[in-house]
Formats: C-alpha cells, structure tokens, sequence
C-alpha cells in the first residue's frame, strides 16, 4: 500500500490536506513527529515505548538541565509553554514546540517582553503543522494578545523554520539521548549534517558534533567548506588532520602505511589531508602543501585522490624539476593523463625554454584533451567551482586542470604567448 503524503487530498474523500484531515486520527501525534524528524526509517519501524513516555516531569528536567538557553527569559518561556499545552497536547508534541523555541531563542536571541505572543504563535504553527485547526483568534484568546501580534510572530518565526526545520534541533536531541557510545552519536549527527539542507545547520551540527567526539575529521572539513574565511577554513582542516591522527592512532599508521585508502576508517583522514593541501597551494604555502601530498603518498601508494597531480604542479611551480620529472616518471607507467600531458610541456619549458619539443609535447597533450588551451587563454570562461564530474577528455576534466594548475601557469606568460601562436 503507498503512503499518503502529507499535502496530498485526503483519501477519505473531505478534499482537506491529508495532514489536516485523517491524518491524526491514524496515528498518534508522538508518532507523526518520530514521523517527521525520522523519515530515513520506514513509518512501520518507529514505535514509541511506553516506558519513555515524555512526562512533564522529564520535559521541566529538560528544559532546565538538559537544553542550552541563551537567556534566562528564555527558558523561563519555555516552562511557560509545558504549563499552556499541558491539558490539550501530548508530551512528544509539547517537545517538539520546546524543540522549536530553543532553536529559535538560540539563533536570533529575541527579546521577550510578553511571553504569550510567543507561546502563541508556536502553538498555532504547530496546529497548523499537524492539523489540529486552531484559529489565530482562539490563539489571541488563551495567550491574551491580538491576532495582529501573532502573525507577526509566526511571520518572524519562519525563517527560520526555512532554515532548520519545525523541528528544529529535536532530531539532535533524540540522538544525544539516545543509545550508543559517543562516537555512535556524533557520526548519526555527522550524517544528519551532510544531509542538512541549509549552511548555517550543517555548522551547528558539526560544531555539535565536535562537542560529544572532538576526533571526527569529517566535521572539521563541513566546518571548513562552510566557513567565508580561507584563513579559517585552513585552521579547520589543520585541526582536523590532528583528529585523524588521534582517532586512527601512531601505531595504526605505522601498520598500514602504504595501503590507506583500502581501509574505509582511513578515508576521512585522507580527503581532509587532500582538502588542507589544496588550500595551502592556492593560499601560496607551497612547501606545506608539498608535505602533505608526499605523506598522502606514503600512506597511499595508489593515489585514489589523485594527489600526485597536485604535486607535480606544487614540484614545477617550487622548481623542483627533478621531483617533478621522477613523480610523473613513477605514475605516469599505466597510462598518460591530460594533467601529466600538459606539465610535460612546464618540465621542458623550464628545463629547456622555447625549443622544437614543445611542438610535439603540445600535439599529445591536446590529443588527451583538446580543450584545455581554450580555457587557460581565456577563450573559454572558468566556472567559479569544480565539475561534480569529469570524464576523459572533456571539457570537465580541462575545467579541473586549469583551476587547480593556474597559479602555475600564471607564473609563465612567455609560455602562455607561446601556446596562444599554436
């Protein structure tokens, strides 16, 4: 049988939105919550136990031990809110309005000067969510403000429902209190920020995270693509090549060196390490960059990341000609590559200048791909960001070439007006 989804008609025939009409006669509102912040499960998985029941003696606890206030007035509303929903709402439901408000008071850190607008207006967004069909005017009635009030409020509020959700943190905290170890948590709430639909969630959750297991490297790198900052975002990735090294341990490097990426624990540590290198090379730390790469070599001979393209540019940008020479020597065995192709022709220019082998360095690398001239003399414009995919020889794999080479190429105009008379 498929499921109804919830703005769907109803398929008891009123022509009302499923979630306003039987939805909740199907199902208890504890469920459709554990429903709503829980739709990687199948609806028939979820059970509420009777022994977790959320009384309003573990919601007060909640609020006034468990949960992070910005303001005492803040909390004290969301006592407020337990005492006005008590007699009409089950506890699940109650929390996910505390859910709401805490996220809420957290992130705009409003200031309360009459506790029930605020109250009201989560409680109408609420009914609206689940169907309960509450008026604005009987809102205005129980909390004692005008509708005008609530709406403003509700208007207020859904920015930031856009960004996190009704639910907001409740998700968090039902992993948090929830079975398993720290590190079982922290990688469920890992999970949960790289599906998180908005930045400014996916940094919350990853600094949560970092809170319950500091040793998640893959929380360091989301902190690190978030952040506006390029001196930063490196802070975090240095900070989260320290966590690999701490969770996988010295003797564990020392066992397995050579064969990482073949081990999946490993992965993390490697593509932060790929991540710090690539922001040292365009930041202009060269020699930083180049002992990275070289020690994601030892641990990887295989170089699955392709690290050794990155160094062959870091070696023949740094002159480093012989490292460069011996590094394409080594890798390019099994097979030229477009990168290899065109970095021959920087090796023989730099060793060489302007000489007849250049012609014919130039004829194969075009033969790899004929597009990447067209882009590295501005015939063709850059996109700001990598291709998600790149396939041989085309226009992809040009695109990455030239983006992550053209602080190298920038550095020979004399060959860059070479290439241009080709």
């Amino acid at each position: 049988m498929s499921k109804v989804g919830r703005n769907e008609s109803c398929p008891c025939g009123s022509g009302k939105k499923y979630k306003k009409c039987c939805l909740n006669k199907e199902s208890s509102p504890a469920e459709s919550i554990l429903r709503l912040i829980s739709t990687e499960q199948p609806v028939q998985e979820v059970t509420v136990q009777p022994e977790r029941k959320l009384t309003l003696t573990k919601l007060n606890r909640m609020v006034t031990q468990e949960l992070k206030w910005e303001h005492q007035a803040h909390e004290q509303l969301a006592l407020e809110l337990i005492e006005n929903m008590r007699n009409q709402y089950e506890g699940e439901l109650i929390l996910e309005a505390l859910m709401l408000w805490n996220g809420y008071s957290r992130q705009t850190r409003p200031t309360v000067k009459k506790t029930g607008s605020f109250c009201a207006a989560i409680e109408y967004l609420l009914s609206e969510e689940y169907g309960f069909n509450v008026s604005k005017a009987e809102m205005a009635s129980k909390y004692e403000v005008t509708t005008g009030t609530i709406s403003r409020k509700v208007n207020e509020m859904f920015s930031y429902i856009e960004e996190y959700g009704m639910g907001g943190e409740t998700d968090e905290l039902m992993v948090l209190n929830g079975p398993g170890t720290p590190k079982d948590k922290a990688e469920a709430l890992l999970h949960k920020a790289r599906e998180a639909s908005s930045a400014k969630r996916r940094v919350q959750l990853a600094k949560t995270v970092l809170e319950v297991y500091p040793d998640i490297s893959d929380a360091y790198l989301i902190l690190a693509e978030e952040s506006d900052n390029e001196s930063d975002a490196r802070a975090y990735l240095k900070a989260g090549i320290a966590a690999g090294e701490r969770e996988l341990g010295e003797q564990f490097f020392e066992k397995n060196k050579g064969d990482f990426w073949g081990l999946q624990e490993t992965r993390p540590y490697i593509r932060i390490c790929k991540s710090y290198a690539e922001s040292c090379w365009f930041g202009g730390n060269t020699q930083e960059a180049a002992q990275t790469l070289e020690h994601m070599l030892e641990l990887n001979t295989e170089d699955n990341t392709g690290a050794r393209y990155l160094l062959a540019a870091v070696y023949l940008y740094s002159n480093q000609l012989e490292q460069a020479e011996q590094l394409m020597t080594k890798y390019g065995k099994g097979g030229a590559s477009t990168a290899f192709a065109y970095d021959q022709i920087i090796l023989e220019y730099k060793k060489n200048g302007i000489t007849s082998q250049l012609d014919k360095l130039y004829s194969v690398a075009r033969g790899m791909n004929k597009h990447v001239p067209d882009y590295l003399l501005g015939l063709q414009r850059l996109p700001h960001n990598l291709p998600d995919f790149v396939g041989m020889g085309d226009s992809n794999e040009a695109i990455e070439y030239v983006i992550m080479h053209s602080r190298l190429w920038a550095s020979m105009p004399d060959l860059l007006k070479w290439m241009l008379k080709q």
